[in-house]
């Protein structure tokens, strides 16, 4: 009863006056009790990542620094240029770092860094700015302004009354009622808590084992956050039930190390990011990156003239670089024609991309179909992305495996590797979708389903 009238105290300060970022005033840190590496799950990791793959949630924010983030979230100007509802009860929130100097110095501030790189046992860097906060908001309403309407920056301790059913919901068994199993865009992420969650059924984060069990992961309390290499490691968030909000918000991280792979990509927020702005800052990422790479390997061999003799390491260097530059070329599908595909497909199909290219290769007809697609070239002919597919056939009939949004891909050889499997190894949903309209592969789904 203590703890809930500590969250529940009213705050006399307007909604729209933000406070300056204190950490000594704002923050709560305590490391988590456990951290849970690769091993524990099963996994290889990989020479230049961290070993920590997730940990259990932790203090960050103090009681006045929950109440000073939502009102920095909440104050009209950001939610009137941020807020979007991509579907009835929901409320998401981008960019508001770029509208909020608190929401950006919290997440930016020395401190705040040092912890998070301190949790992850490598030196961490914001992704991007457009990723900074990142929030989501469960809340009553069918329109963003009925939902806007019910936010205070108090936390709400309002309860929903469930049903036994409703409360023997599993996550795992219950398809229709979790974010499925997936991979993060980003490396790192750290999720933050700003809702008060006692009452709360649901909210867990799943890890799935290298043998294929799950292991959960307890969701935070309000103020507390968990961290997660969710870029390498398979997980699903169950939804939370129980309460009349629940807000979260979510910042993404890489490794600031040279010679630390970075598997990000924009699969994920594509549909829904204002790319006008995304786009020019994953460029200047992405670039900054390659000159981290370049410099680290120019500092090598001024150091060591000698290095500069060997050619392997010199042909490993311009080939991780040239495929690091084509795949920050690639993510960047022309907002034109990713709207247009979005347009006829839906974003429901979008996001369902991976089952239903599962679900298609069970059709008698899907080798012969697929295979007459490419071999004709009935899908835009002269894109570069036939490059691509060619080079991912020659590196599998090496036997080595490709990167891929979902993680490391190998190949058994039971059948082709074709222009679907390609475009879903780079998380190209869009132009997945428009080759399989082409390749005449959609119809026969549609049919099927």
């Amino acid at each position: 009863m203590l703890l809930l009238k500590k969250w529940t105290l009213s705050s006399a300060k307007n909604m729209d006056q933000e406070e300056i970022f204190n950490p000594s005033i704002h923050l709560n840190y305590s490391p988590p009790e456990k951290k849970i590496t690769m091993q524990d799950l099963l996994l290889d990791q990989s020479a230049s990542a961290s070993s920590i793959a997730g940990t259990t949630p932790f203090p960050l924010l103090s009681r006045e620094g929950v109440r000073a983030y939502r009102r920095a979230l909440f104050q009209q100007k950001v939610l009137d240029r941020c807020a979007s509802s991509p579907f009835p009860g929901t409320l998401v929130l981008r960019d508001a770092a770029k509208e909020s100097n608190f929401i950006k110095d919290f997440w930016t501030h020395p401190q705040t860094m040092s912890i998070v790189s301190e949790v992850m046992g490598v030196p961490l860097n914001v992704v991007m700015p457009t990723e900074i906060g990142h929030t989501n908001v469960q809340v009553e309403g069918a329109t963003v302004s009925e939902m806007t309407r019910k936010l205070k920056v108090e936390p709400s301790v309002e309860k929903v009354e469930l049903s036994a059913e409703e409360r023997a919901y599993n996550p795992l068994k219950d398809a229709s009622a979790i974010i499925p199993w997936h991979y993060d865009s980003y490396p790192y992420v750290c999720v933050l808590m700003l809702s008060e969650t006692d009452g709360m059924i649901g909210g867990e984060t799943y890890l799935k084992k290298g043998n294929g069990t799950p292991q959960k992961v307890e969701g935070p309390q309000i103020g507390h956050a968990v961290m997660l290499q969710g870029g390498q490691v398979q997980h699903l968030a169950a939804r939370a039930r129980g309460v009349k909000e629940r807000i979260s918000t979510i910042t993404s991280y890489r490794s600031s190390v040279p010679t630390v792979y970075d598997s990000s990509y924009m699969t994920n927020i594509r549909p829904y990011a204002n790319l006008n702005s995304l786009y020019p800052e994953w460029i200047q990422y992405r670039l900054r990156k390659l000159g981290d790479e370049i410099n680290n390997y120019l500092n090598k061999i001024e150091n060591e003239p000698e290095l500069a003799l060997d050619k392997v390491q010199l042909e490993t260097l311009i080939n991780e670089q040239a495929e690091y530059l084509r795949q920050t070329s690639r993510q960047m599908v022309s907002p034109e024609e990713g709207q247009r595909i979005l347009k006829k497909y839906g974003s429901t199909a979008y996001y369902d991309a991976p089952r239903i290219w599962i679900k298609v290769q069970s059709l008698p007809e899907f080798n012969i179909t697929a295979s007459s697609a490419d071999k004709n070239r009935l899908w835009m002919p002269g894109s570069t992305y036939w490059l691509d597919l060619q080079s991912s056939i020659e590196t599998l009939r090496l036997g080595k495996s490709l990167k891929s949004t979902m993680g490391n891909l190998t190949w058994d050889d039971k059948r082709q590797y074709f222009m679907g499997d390609e475009l879903m190894r780079q998380g190209l949903n869009e132009m997945f979708l428009d080759w399989l309209g082409v390749s005449g592969l959609w119809d026969l789904y549609c049919k099927m389903a």
